[in-house]
C-alpha cells in the first residue's frame, strides 16, 4: 500500500462509526484540566482531597484515552476495518500506561535540556542582578533580553526536537503493538530503524508531511470556520466543544490508523 492509499484509508476509517468517534471525543474532554478546573471553580470547591481526587480521575481517563489510541493501532495491524470497542477497561489502562512510559523516555532529552536552560538562565540572571546592585545601574532591559533569548532558544529546540522525534516515537509504539504490547519492543531501536528502512525514509517523510498538512487543514481551516460560525450566533463555546468532540478525536484516530498501515507497508 503506497502513502496515498494509506492516507486515504485512514481519512475514511473514522467515518465508519461516528458514534465511537463522538464517544472518544467525550472521553477526551475529561483529559484536560479545563473541565475539572471549571467544575472546581463553579462549585467553589476548596477541599484539597476532593481536588486531588478529581485530578486522579483526570489521569485515569487520560490513560484510558491513550490506551484506545494504541488499540486502534493493534486492530489496524490485524487488518480490522472497523473502530474497536470501548471494552476491556483494564487492558486499555495497561496499554495507556505503556504509551505514557514510552513517551516519558522519548521526552527525557527534552526535559534535560529544559532543566539546563532553566539553570543557566537563572544563574546568568542572578549574576546580572548582583552586578546591578553592586554597581548601581539598571539592567532591566538587558535582563529582559537575556530571559527572552533563553526562552526563545529553549522553545525553538523543543519544537525541533518534537518535530524530529515524533515519527520515531510513533513507529516505536506500532512496533510495541506488533510485539504483543511488550514494552521493551518500543526501545528495540535497531529493529525499529530496520523497519523504517523497509518502509522507506522518503515514504515516512511524505506521510509525515501529508499528516501535518491534514492536521493544519482540519484544525486551521475547518476549526476556524466552526469558531467563526458559532461566534456569529454568540455560541462560541459550542463551537469549541464541537472541535474537541469531533475534529480532535477524528485526527487522533486518523493518526493511529495511518501509522499502523504505514508500518505494514
Amino acid at each position: 500500500m503506497n502513502v496515498k492509499k494509506i492516507v486515504w484509508d485512514a481519512l475514511r476509517y473514522p467515518l465508519s462509526d461516528w458514534k465511537k468517534v463522538l464517544i472518544y471525543g467525550f472521553i477526551g474532554l475529561f483529559t484536560t484540566t479545563a473541565v475539572f478546573r471549571g467544575f472546581i471553580t463553579l462549585n467553589g470547591l476548596t477541599n484539597p482531597y476532593l481536588i486531588v481526587f478529581l485530578v486522579f480521575i483526570e489521569l485515569i481517563v487520560s490513560i484510558y484515552f491513550t490506551g484506545y489510541f494504541l488499540r486502534i493501532i493493534k486492530t489496524s495491524l490485524f487488518g480490522i476495518q472497523k473502530l474497536p470497542q470501548f471494552n476491556s477497561i483494564f487492558e486499555m489502562l495497561s496499554d495507556g500506561i505503556k504509551v505514557f512510559l514510552v513517551g516519558i523516555v522519548f521526552m527525557i532529552p527534552l526535559i534535560l535540556v529544559i532543566i539546563v536552560f532553566t539553570v543557566l538562565s537563572s544563574t546568568a540572571l542572578q549574576i546580572i542582578v548582583n552586578q546591578a546592585l553592586l554597581n548601581g545601574f539598571n539592567l532591566q532591559n538587558l535582563i529582559g533580553v537575556l530571559m527572552s533569548l533563553g526562552a526563545g532558544i529553549g522553545f525553538i529546540y523543543a519544537m525541533f526536537y518534537i518535530i524530529i522525534i515524533l515519527p520515531l516515537f510513533i513507529v516505536s509504539l506500532v512496533n510495541m503493538a506488533n510485539n504483543n504490547d511488550k514494552l521493551g519492543a518500543a526501545f528495540r531501536f535497531h529493529e525499529i530503524y530496520k523497519k523504517i528502512w523497509h518502509i522507506g525514509w522518503v515514504n515516512l517523510i511524505i506521510w509525515y508531511l501529508l499528516t501535518g498538512i491534514i492536521f493544519l487543514s482540519i484544525l486551521g481551516v475547518i476549526g476556524t470556520l466552526i469558531i467563526v460560525i458559532f461566534s456569529l450566533i454568540n455560541n462560541i463555546d459550542i463551537g469549541g466543544l464541537l472541535i474537541s468532540v469531533v475534529l480532535i478525536p477524528y485526527l487522533y484516530i486518523y493518526f493511529a490508523r495511518s501509522a499502523a498501515l504505514l508500518y505494514l507497508s
